[in-house]
């Protein structure tokens, strides 16, 4: 593996935080230093399969207002009505295969609609805007 080094100016209240926390910990404050970038910078789609990695990518391009868009939007009522149908019908044993098949293209589309939010999500918050607490989220449903 090769390591870049970098040279970064941080306020003297910041760095002594860190090396406080390296005392505090017995380690070397690069090491601190590296795992607090780690642990904060959140992944990015360059790892994930092509077919949610465009999609995912195709969010970066977006303004601040679409992005908003794209975090608030929901399952719509007839989806979310015909995965609940089906879910019932799975958990009595009534499912016919071409319903299983349907349901879980449903739940598909779904995990791509919420893996979308999250990632509107990401790119909002290091824009520097402010996140909804949970409270908030529930409140929009």
């Amino acid at each position: 593996m090769t390591v870049q080094t970098i040279a970064i100016q941080m306020s003297p209240p910041l760095y002594r935080r860190l090396k406080r926390l390296a005392e505090l910990t017995r380690r070397p404050l690069e090491n601190v230093v590296v795992q607090t970038l780690d642990s904060n910078v959140p992944p990015l789609p360059d790892d994930l399969p092509a077919k949610m990695r465009g999609d995912l990518l195709a969010l970066e391009d977006l303004n601040d207002d679409a992005l908003g868009q794209v975090a608030r939007s929901t399952v719509g009522p007839e989806q979310q009505e015909q995965i609940s149908l089906l879910l019932e019908k799975n958990r009595l044993g009534t499912i016919t295969e071409s319903e299983r098949v349907t349901l879980a293209q449903l739940r598909q589309e779904a995990d791509q609609l919420m893996l979308r939010k999250a990632y509107a999500y990401v790119l909002l918050k290091w824009r520097g805007y402010r996140l909804p607490t949970l409270a908030e989220l529930q409140a929009q449903a």
